[in-house]
């Protein structure tokens, strides 16, 4: 669940946040593509691993990062799946496959990367619950698995095991998934939304269901966006972030934040990077995924106390990631299969470090 774009010399808005596409967190595992002089484009992972999603052969559980893969440009979690991304704009797919998400054409769930065919040159990859997006060389957008919403944007309702082109779309630039709905973003900052719609989180005033993509009126000039359980959210080039879906169906702005630069969902808590390196936080917090030292949620949004100049965000169902410009990884909330990456199955009410080897 989250927003990805890589473009030829690094990620889209790369100042705004070294990392979309570097951080990634399903229903219940961690993805980190490490960058530096020594392992440049290493993929680490850890976390739940029953399905494969991890990619290292076995289905044990890793409550300590382990090395994945090498020569990787971005990184896509969907619950209990992974896409990869390559330099020559290849997807690599592994993990839970039981709709068709990995793009392989059969249900076979994969334990190891396996490359996906037939798509041409893919810039982005967006992971939702049992769905995939792949965003195309020249803005086409692809989607595969499941389809009961209508998230694959096809006209239809029928799941697909194989990249099938969504329809209606201007050319995009970058795409995200929610839980059981998508997202796509033009060049121009109009956004798109198609899928479930129960609670409103395509924006449109309804709570119809829809299988091709409509724009999201009133909102213009938008730089990111993503989905959560229920919910969507998108930032503006001016800072502010507007979310719907829970008790809205049309977008409203979130007050009381600062000036905002990236964002990222979970099932049902949102994160905020404020252009200071700062991390605001609500929603749900059970596990602690609001990192407030508490388990109660909140419906307005307060700094997570401890982290300083941070650079990318990524949330999974109910635990979080933050990324410093210095490379010290912080992750907090639910930890039952080891996501946190601390090297215990403890619950974490506040940061604390992702010890690598």
């Amino acid at each position: 669940m989250g927003w990805h774009r890589w473009c030829g010399l690094g990620l889209w808005l790369l100042g705004m946040a070294l990392s979309q596409g570097m951080l990634a967190a399903g229903s219940g595992h961690s993805l980190f593509l490490k960058q530096g002089f020594v392992k440049l484009g290493a993929l680490w992972g850890w976390g739940w691993n029953y399905q494969g999603q991890l990619g290292d052969g076995t289905f044990l559980n890793r409550n300590r990062p382990v090395l994945l893969l090498q020569g990787v440009v971005a990184v896509a979690a969907g619950e209990a799946h992974t896409l990869a991304l390559d330099p020559e704009g290849r997807v690599l797919a592994f993990g839970r496959n039981e709709e068709g998400q990995l793009g392989l054409g059969s249900l076979a769930s994969q334990g190891r990367p396996v490359r996906v065919e037939g798509l041409p040159r893919i810039l982005g990859v967006a992971g939702g619950h049992q769905h995939s997006l792949f965003l195309a060389e020249g803005g086409a957008v692809y989607a595969s698995g499941a389809n009961t919403e209508g998230q694959l944007g096809d006209g239809t309702f029928e799941g697909r095991r194989s990249p099938v082109r969504v329809l209606g779309l201007p050319p995009v630039m970058a795409v995200a998934a929610g839980y059981f709905h998508s997202l796509a973003l033009t060049p121009e900052g109009r956004l798109y939304t198609w899928g479930a719609n129960l609670s409103g989180q395509l924006g449109d005033g309804t709570v119809e269901p829809r299988s091709k993509p409509l724009p999201v009126e009133g909102l213009s000039r938008v730089v990111q966006a993503v989905g959560g359980g229920n919910f969507s959210a998108a930032l503006l080039a001016e800072g502010s972030v507007y979310v719907w879906g829970l008790d809205s169906a049309t977008p409203r702005r979130l007050e009381g934040l600062p000036p905002i630069v990236a964002l990222a969902a979970g099932r049902e808590h949102l994160l905020c990077l404020t252009k200071e390196g700062e991390v605001w936080a609500l929603g749900a917090n059970e596990a602690g995924q609001l990192g407030d030292g508490t388990q109660e949620s909140r419906l307005e949004a307060r700094p997570v106390e401890g982290l300083k100049g941070v650079v990318a965000l990524a949330a999974g169902d109910a635990h979080s990631l933050a990324l410093t410009g210095e490379g010290i990884l912080y992750a907090w909330g639910r930890n039952e299969y080891g996501q946190l990456g601390d090297g215990t199955r403890q619950n974490r009410l506040r940061p604390v470090v992702v010890r690598f080897p």
